[in-house]
């Protein structure tokens, strides 16, 4: 499963009072953005309903819990008090069952996505995210949608993000210094305990030492044109889920260890940053 795949079962997840409130939230703080794009409220609502109508066309259909949710669009349009069948005609009529009637207006909202600050875009989004999900699931025609508004990532934070790159990458590299050598070895565990990420060391290895005598690392992984860039202060701890989750991931080297009477130390990096770096060195800094 993509981490976009993900983030959609977060949203479909979510309770419908919670999707409803986010809504008028976010409803809110597009409209003033989009209101300080086009400099003209009306043009910001235009903007916002066919947003709101592309959303909702997205998988060809009308749900009633979308209906609800813009039933006042449908009721100041027709001036009158619309109901759910009539809304489901006026969208059938409307040529919204079919996503080619709609395109043009996709590729505008597109190029608008790539106008705007990375604030409003990340509202527009999530909006979009949200009333595609508003009746339980993102079906694959409103992901189709939402993908070209969007990158993988989408929605993560930024240590959701590192996560993600160190799960696509599978295997990564960290690089310590041995009295002012530069040394790198491959890893590839690693867990996630309390929304932070842990990595684990044999005690009785150089890179161990290292690390205690200089803990100053840095954590490489590369995917496909991107390579993720992670470095800090190496901090050990301890927690039994360590283990757990150690044995759980590499079952014969943690038996061997025990047979061996070696112990397994685990780290995380603190007060250090992460940037997503491009073959052309473009930069994303995380943190």
């Amino acid at each position: 499963m993509t981490n976009f795949d993900k983030f959609c079962d977060k949203m479909a997840a979510m309770p419908l009072e919670a999707k409803t409130e986010a809504i008028n939230s976010l409803t809110k703080d597009v409209l003033i953005g989009l209101a300080g794009i086009t400099e003209d409220g009306a043009s910001a609502v235009s903007i916002y309903t066919d947003f709101i109508m592309c959303a909702v066309a997205a998988d060809g259909k009308l749900a009633e819990e979308e209906f609800l949710l813009i039933k006042p669009l449908f009721d100041a349009a027709a001036e009158k008090d619309v109901s759910y069948e009539e809304a489901v005609a006026i969208f059938r009529n409307s040529g919204l069952d079919d996503s080619a009637n709609y395109k043009k207006t996709v590729d505008l909202m597109v190029d608008l996505i790539g106008e705007v600050s990375e604030e409003l875009k990340n509202s527009i989004v999530t909006l979009c995210f949200l009333i595609c999900a508003i009746d339980g699931e993102v079906s694959a025609e409103e992901k189709d949608w939402i993908r070209q508004l969007v990158d993988d990532n989408f929605g993560l934070s930024p240590m959701e993000t590192v996560e993600a790159y160190l799960d696509d990458a599978k295997t990564f590299v960290l690089a310590t210094s041995d009295n002012g050598q530069p040394r790198m070895r491959v890893l590839g565990f690693k867990c996630v305990v309390d929304g932070r990420i842990f990595f684990a060391v044999g005690t009785f290895k150089d890179v161990y030492k290292q690390l205690v005598a200089e803990p100053r690392c840095e954590i490489l992984a590369d995917v496909g044109m991107e390579v993720l860039r992670w470095d800090g202060k190496a901090v050990f701890y301890e927690d039994p889920r360590f283990d757990a989750a150690f044995t759980a991931a590499l079952p014969q080297i943690a038996a061997k260890y025990r047979e061996l009477g070696v112990k397994i130390a685990f780290f995380t990096l603190e007060n250090g940053s992460a940037e997503i770096v491009g073959v052309d060195n473009s930069k994303k800094r995380l943190f």
